[in-house]
């Protein structure tokens, strides 16, 4: 019992203002001896008050509000000149919604202390819930004066800042906390000082140059977002949340070197950590280090192997499994998207021991199964997983990996079961089922991506136009029934009016990353010096939008070509090779911008490479892809004339 009494007096201390100093009892007062106002009511509770402050904390950390309530109101009728007890009353009836109550406690704190802090500090929340902004930073800035090192405030109020657009006044305040880090921690380096206050300080100011790199980043603003990250390391080299938020926007703007060295600080943390892994293994396969890729993949599947499958009880009771699973899941899907479907499976297959028939790892199993060419038994496993949802009628997955909607899943698989029938050879079947979706679905761009897919691969791409035209003229033109439509009339020869129809896409939606390569591509195959600016334009944002997709990558880096910048092309070339590999039309365009840059010898390998591919799809036909093609489908045997001549005049 002392021992539990010791202990809840350091809380309270802990809740007190200046609770970095060190407080005691002298007398029937707890006073804190560093405090210039020793005696002011905010800095003590007295001893008959301080049983039933004590037993409050108590019964607030036991998650039982109304006795924290009763003990602090009898607390207050030994002590009602006490900001603190009426500040610490409030913030208990506020976690209870009695906000008039909580509000009333927090003017009595103010009425008796204008300068304490913390009745500061959750009045400006109350005030931000509200919409409040001034209010809100009145009183932050009234408790940073009152307390110049409790970074929370500063927090608080970097927070209101970049609410209302104020990124400066935000760097700003955040400027000042670094500043104060950095005289405590020469306090401590002086040893005046515990060094408690500076890691506080540390943690805050690391945090709010987070929140900064965050929102510059959500906001396009690299130069900032790229300082920000860099003031949080400096003040906290190895806080997780810094290096994880570096590293996911270094990653996004494909600096995968520096994104890779983030995720090894973080693994060296925590080496067990499912999520890091997945992110490590993301990233090398993005920068192409595919023994990496493997390695952090084999360590998921070791985790896996050793863990027991899920017993169906509440996921939220099973945080590891979940991770684990998730983390196996999304390394599985940009293996699928480099085209290694057999490693992706056994991603999956690891997945679904720790959750048997999931529908959502189940689906993208299925997924990769239709990848690897078992078309009929993909057909088959969309079925099944069909026949599971509806059973469960629309219920919500559980444990959730992706947030899939389950009607919008059962769609998928419907969707995905077609096209796998149609790859398998039941071409009859599959347009049956398509024409009925799209029927039912005519403003869903898979289901009309999907009937252009099988018609086409059944000779019938006139009849799919003629379904879609019929279509955008019965209903508004969507999006995706437009693009649907863009896409036919390319296969069926028609650019022109292609472009046209791309065009009336990026109208509706500015942001559509497949119309926007297709009319990128288009521009740049034309290549005059106008259609050329344009072109790379849209790439580049298509290529921002879109990172991880080998087509669009291969797209711009193709248009930085045309215009000259061979230099430029070469790295994202490879980025597109190493996204979509074996491609001969990226392979084709490689060897190009390397004979552009001088590489002769490169772009020799390179044009061998693409006609062995060439020979490798001509002996063992590959299945389509799982999503189609976002521009023109390519004419293989164009295609290889085109670099035999290039071999020819290079090597004769």
């Amino acid at each position: 019992m002392k021992r539990l009494l010791l202990a809840l007096a350091a809380v309270a201390c802990a809740h007190a203002p200046g609770a970095e100093r060190s407080a005691v009892m002298q007398g029937n007062v707890l006073r804190d001896p560093a405090a210039a106002d020793f005696v002011e009511p905010d800095r003590e509770v007295s001893a008959p008050a301080y049983r039933h402050y004590l037993d409050a904390l108590l019964a607030r950390n036991a998650d039982d509000p109304a006795t924290a309530i009763a003990e602090l109101q009898q607390a207050l009728l030994y002590d009602p000149q006490s900001p603190h007890l009426h500040t610490v009353l409030a913030e208990v009836l506020l976690k209870q919604g009695r906000i008039a109550e909580a509000e009333e406690q927090l003017t009595i704190a103010l009425d008796l202390d204008p300068r304490h802090a913390p009745a500061r500090l959750l009045s400006a929340r109350l005030a931000t819930s509200r919409g409040l902004v001034s209010l809100a930073r009145e009183h932050l800035q009234a408790a940073i004066d009152a307390q110049p090192e409790d970074p929370e405030a500063y927090r608080d109020l970097a927070r209101v800042l970049l609410s209302a657009g104020d990124d400066k006044g935000a760097v700003a305040l955040a400027e000042r906390l670094r500043d104060r880090l950095q005289l405590a921690q020469q306090r401590v380096l002086d040893g005046s000082d515990e060094d408690v206050t500076a890691e506080r300080l540390r943690d805050y100011t690391a945090s709010i140059w987070v929140e900064l790199g965050r929102w510059a980043a959500q906001h396009g603003m690299d130069a900032a977002a790229q300082r920000a990250f860099a003031e949080a390391r400096s003040a906290s080299p190895s806080d997780p949340e810094a290096l994880a938020a570096e590293a996911a926007w270094l990653e996004s703007k494909r600096r995968f070197p520096e994104a890779r060295e983030r995720y090894l600080k973080l693994l060296a943390q925590r080496p067990e950590a499912p999520e890091i892994l997945a992110a490590l293994a993301r990233v090398a396969l993005s920068d192409g280090d595919l023994e990496a890729v493997t390695g952090h993949a084999r360590k998921l599947l070791a985790m896996a192997a050793s863990t027991a499958p899920w017993d169906g009880r509440s996921a939220d009771r099973d945080e590891d499994r979940h991770d684990l699973a998730g983390a196996l899941l999304r390394v599985a899907v940009p293996l699928m998207g480099a085209h290694r479907s057999a490693e992706a499976q056994g991603a999956l297959d690891a997945a679904l021991r720790l959750y048997p028939d999931h529908p959502e790892l189940s689906f993208y199993r299925a997924l990769a199964l239709v990848q690897r060419g078992r078309a009929r038994d993909g057909a088959l496993a969309f079925e099944r997983i069909e026949k599971r949802l509806l059973a469960r009628r629309g219920k919500p997955l559980v444990p959730a990996f992706l947030g899939m909607d389950p009607g919008a899943l059962v769609l998928d698989t419907r969707i995905q079961a077609a096209l796998a029938r149609g790859r398998s050879g039941e071409a009859r079947e599959a347009m049956r089922r398509l024409r009925t979706l799209f029927a039912q679905r005519p403003e869903e761009e898979g289901v009309a991506l999907a009937l252009l897919e099988v018609f086409d691969r059944a000779g019938k791409v006139d009849e799919a136009e003629r379904l879609l035209v019929a279509a955008s003229r019965a209903h508004p033109p969507t999006e995706g029934l437009l693009y649907a439509l863009g896409n036919a009339q390319d296969r069926a020869g028609a650019r022109q009016k292609a472009l046209s129809t791309m065009r009336q896409v990026l109208a509706v939606q500015p942001e559509h990353t497949g119309a926007l390569n297709y009319v990128g591509y288009t521009l740049t195959e034309r290549g005059g010096p106008e259609e050329l600016r344009e072109a790379e334009l849209l790439l580049a944002r298509a290529v921002e939008l879109r990172p991880d997709d080998g087509a669009i990558a291969d797209s711009y880096g193709f248009c930085l070509l045309r215009l000259g910048r061979a230099g430029e092309a070469v790295p994202e070339l490879r980025r597109a090779d190493r996204l979509a590999p074996e491609d001969p039309v990226i392979l084709g365009h490689l060897g190009d911008a390397l004979l552009a840059a001088g590489r002769k010898e490169e772009a020799l390998a390179t044009f061998r490479r693409a006609l062995s591919a060439l020979a490798s799809m001509s002996s063992h036909p590959a299945e389509a892809a799982i999503d189609p093609p976002e521009r023109a489908d390519r004419d293989d045997s164009r295609v290889r004339a085109e670099i035999e001549k290039k071999v020819k005049s290079i090597a004769p």
